[in-house]
């Protein structure tokens, strides 16, 4: 799933937890907050991608031709940098750590930081399995 749906799910959820009465430190931080965690865990995939190819090639792409993270994020990584499953892993062990992490240091903080990443891991789920069923 591409960043422009993970944000808009963020954002989505950001504002429901506003909705709802969380508050943190302003409306605006808890909306703002959701939206850049939905979609800045996707950041693990260029330390795989690294990992996958032993070089660096997605990343100096993507600082070299910024507008491609926003427009063309098809063109940043090739079939091979990285697998659905070492993705889902790595999130998994984000949502491990930030989690507890950002609970101590405010329980809000926490509930805002699970939510979001459990709908981020959810969508790239669901996202896997409609493209196995393509594959199929």
């Amino acid at each position: 799933m591409y960043s422009k749906a993970h944000g808009a799910i963020s954002l989505a959820l950001g504002v429901a937890l506003v909705a709802a009465g969380v508050t943190v430190v302003h409306p605006v931080f808890v909306v703002s907050y959701a939206t850049a965690v939905g979609v800045l865990v996707d950041l693990d995939h260029f330390l795989w991608a690294r990992y996958n190819t032993g070089d660096w090639r997605a990343l100096r792409y993507v600082l070299g031709t910024p507008r491609a993270a926003f427009t063309d994020q098809r063109s940043i990584f090739r079939e091979r940098d990285l697998e659905p499953l070492e993705r889902l892993l790595s999130h998994v062990v984000i949502v491990g750590i930030a989690v507890p992490l950002t609970w101590l240091v405010e329980p809000d903080m926490g509930l805002v930081t699970g939510v979001t990443l459990y709908a981020h891991v959810l969508a790239d789920l669901v996202e896997d399995v409609r493209e196995l069923r393509v594959i199929r």
